[in-house]
């Protein structure tokens, strides 16, 4: 009897103060126990890993690799989530923490190997970093060698002028034993861990004047690479002058003799009158320009346009009425010009067009043909990241080659008529001119060309109204300090609303629709957060469970959350060796921003047809999965409104508007586009149709 109740006694006491039931097990250091699971150590995986952790946050290596080697027998693989028993869940990472004791014990070799296989199983950013801190120590310890610096494989550009105020910057670097960081002007491009080789492009902000661009590469073993350019920004176009006539002028010859001259500090690169270039230089301050014009009976009118290096403009009307000076008409037409003179007079840039649809297929020249269907050199092309190149070419022969701007299109049937589709990437996503040229030779040798130049001009709606709304919930984990926690989520907040991608609800917002109480759970625990969440209008919301690392780190997993399902549409994660470093907990946030960033890209595109009509209507977008549409993503439909537009001197005065006229939801991201269905219209009677343009939220 007696023995019965001291076996109870010991078993509540294993119980309730979760011991190990092996006490020899437990080890101490400063005060602390280590090699300790909550509740009875039941031998399973999930306690070996449990425990495993413990000892390694005391600094046992030895214990802690035996039972990360133990779990991983029970359960091989790492993962964010593996279920334990009933809906008991845990983060199960025992490859990469082995790595971690090897690397404590001195085991490179294994250390490395260890995370390699880690990483392949879940990428995260606390494998690189370790993987990193492998390859640092053999390099310290001569088993790794580095005598090289990293080297950019691209110069950087030679000393430029350029009419744009944010410069994007791309350059490619190499190391052999890996780039640990890459630098714009002292502002750190986002990587995952060291890379052999990264291409990094960065966007500099700059304002009007002359500027040092440097870019810096730096390796595992702290040698760097740095190359600097000089950049001039230049937002103003030339000053245009001109000698001869004096306007307004009447005069009886059948030409004109006009003088003039352009000037500009930074260098005049063309001076043209209605289109046609009259003079050109190879960026001198002062081009001077002299043309023959002929004249028409009656007004005659003359654009001047020049253009500086960096391709700002500078536009000037110029009128000649030819005729008998003496006459009433010419008396009349010089009145009324120096009447008007000052007044601005504004166009509509949107002049109706005919389209021809025609009922038959044409049928192919002799030689053959290129039929072009997208796209199409009369009307813009919206998407900012690709162009969709689509037709055929029919000839007299078997094909034996196509080609889309020098890039073979294969493979090909042989036959004497092939269509084609490609995607060709943009090489930026502010609008341009963008040349498609098509080559095809046949059998015989025939060769077939065709070009057109399209015009990109992505939709630029960057309000506040359309970036997409984000709720920064819970920052929390056991063992972590609130005030600690509280800086990261402050930090991560910055950093997603920062470049204008996302807008983050306020607390003050969160108020609104959440008491006092509620938000304050919202706030500290991740499950509350899931729960309340969707009482606001944000589209996901994001939550960031923090797990203690190594004493001084800290690993961060933070959940992306549909508000419309609950469902976890993503997890993205962050590593910080050491939090007591504000440089680290901010490198951190930028790191999950910009992991976010990815998931959700701004993209302008266009309706390439629809079905139905008002919400509910289906639609078929111009982007495909390699755009990084998402499914359950926003979009917002737009009107374009038309340019203010110089009548006299064709000069836009004011960009084109884009007023939203309602909101679709991505359905389903495919290989040629992507369907949609509208939700809700914000302007009363507004008609959706094929070519409007669109822009993701």
């Amino acid at each position: 009897m007696n023995k019965r109740r001291v076996l109870f006694a010991f078993a509540v006491l294993l119980v309730a103060g979760g011991c190990v039931s092996d006490p020899s097990a437990v080890r101490e250091k400063d005060g602390q126990q280590y090699g300790v699971t909550d509740g009875v150590f039941r031998g399973r995986w999930w306690s070996y890993y449990e425990r495993g952790t413990s000892y390694l946050a005391g600094g046992f290596h030895e214990e802690a690799a035996a039972d990360f080697e133990q779990a991983l027998k029970g359960r091989s693989r790492d993962t964010w989530r593996a279920r334990t028993y009933g809906l008991h869940f845990v983060e199960y990472f025992p490859a990469r923490e082995l790595g971690v004791c090897y690397l404590r014990l001195g085991r490179l070799d294994e250390a490395e190997r260890q995370l390699q296989e880690a990483l392949a199983m879940v990428d995260t950013e606390r494998a690189h970093a370790l993987l990193d801190e492998v390859k640092r120590e053999k390099i310290r310890t001569g088993a790794l060698k580095d005598d090289t610096a990293p080297a950019l494989a691209e110069d950087m550009q030679p000393a430029r002028i350029v009419a744009e105020r944010e410069l994007p910057v791309e350059v490619a670097v190499a190391d052999d034993t890996g780039v640990a960081e890459v630098r714009v002007n002292e502002q750190k491009a986002f990587q995952r861990g060291s890379q052999t080789e990264i291409k990094v492009k960065e966007t500099v902000e700059l304002d009007e004047g002359t500027h040092e661009v440097t870019v810096t590469a730096v390796d595992l073993a702290g040698r760097e690479t740095e190359q600097k350019t000089t950049v001039t920004v230049d937002l103003t176009g030339p000053t245009l002058g001109i000698y001869i006539p004096v306007e307004p002028t009447v005069t009886g010859d059948r030409t004109i003799l006009l003088e003039g001259a352009a000037v500009d500090t930074n260098g005049v690169s063309r001076v043209a009158v209605d289109q046609r270039v009259v003079a050109e230089s190879a960026g001198d301050p002062k081009l001077a320009f002299t043309a023959e014009l002929p004249l028409a009976p009656g007004e005659n009118t003359f654009v001047v346009a020049s253009n500086d290096t960096a391709g700002n403009e500078t536009r000037s009307a110029l009128k000649v009425f030819q005729g008998d000076p003496e006459s009433m008409e010419a008396k009349l037409w010089l009145r009324q010009q120096r009447q008007d003179r000052g007044g601005l007079v504004f166009a509509s840039a949107d002049e109706p067009r005919v389209l021809l649809q025609l009922a038959q297929e044409a049928a192919p020249a002799p030689d053959g043909e290129i039929r072009l269907k997208s796209p199409q050199s009369d009307k813009p092309y919206r998407h900012s990241r690709a162009l969709m190149v689509s037709g055929e070419v029919v000839g007299q022969q078997p094909l034996k080659s196509i080609s889309i701007n020098g890039v073979p299109v294969e493979p090909l049937a042989n036959a004497p008529k092939e269509s084609f589709t490609r995607r060709l990437p943009l090489e930026t996503e502010k609008e341009g001119r963008f040349q498609v040229a098509i080559r095809a030779e046949d059998a015989a040798g025939k060769v077939l060309e065709k070009s057109v130049d399209v015009e990109v001009r992505p939709v630029a709606l960057n309000t506040v109204e359309s970036r997409m709304p984000v709720a920064v919930l819970a920052f929390a984990g056991p063992g972590v300090d609130e005030g600690a926690a509280f800086a990261l989520r402050a930090e991560t907040e910055a950093a997603v609303t920062m470049k204008g991608r996302f807008r983050c609800l306020e607390r003050a917002q969160l108020q609104q629709v959440l008491t006092e109480q509620q938000l304050a759970q919202a706030l500290a625990d991740p499950n509350q957060a899931i729960a309340l969440g969707r009482l606001t209008n944000a589209q996901i919301f994001l939550t960031g469970e923090l797990f203690p690392r190594d004493g001084k780190g800290l690993e961060v997993k933070m959940r992306v959350i549909s508000t419309e399902t609950s469902d976890i549409v993503s997890i993205l994660d962050a590593f910080i060796a050491d939090m007591s470093d504000p440089a680290q907990v901010k490198q951190a946030a930028a790191a999950l921003s910009a992991q976010l960033e990815a998931m959700y890209p701004k993209l302008s595109g266009e309706v390439m047809a629809v079905r139905g009509a008002g919400a509910g209507a289906e639609l078929l977008m111009n982007w495909t999965k390699e755009d990084g549409v998402r499914q359950g993503a926003y979009l917002l439909l737009v009107n374009e409104t038309p340019a203010w537009v110089d009548e006299t001197t064709g000069e836009v005065l004011a960009p084109p508007e884009y007023v939203p006229v309602g909101r679709a939801r991505i359905e389903s991201p495919g290989d040629t586009g992507t369907r949609a269905k509208t939700l809700d219209l914000q302007q009363e009677g507004a008609t959706i149709e094929k070519g409007m343009p669109a822009v993701t939220m």
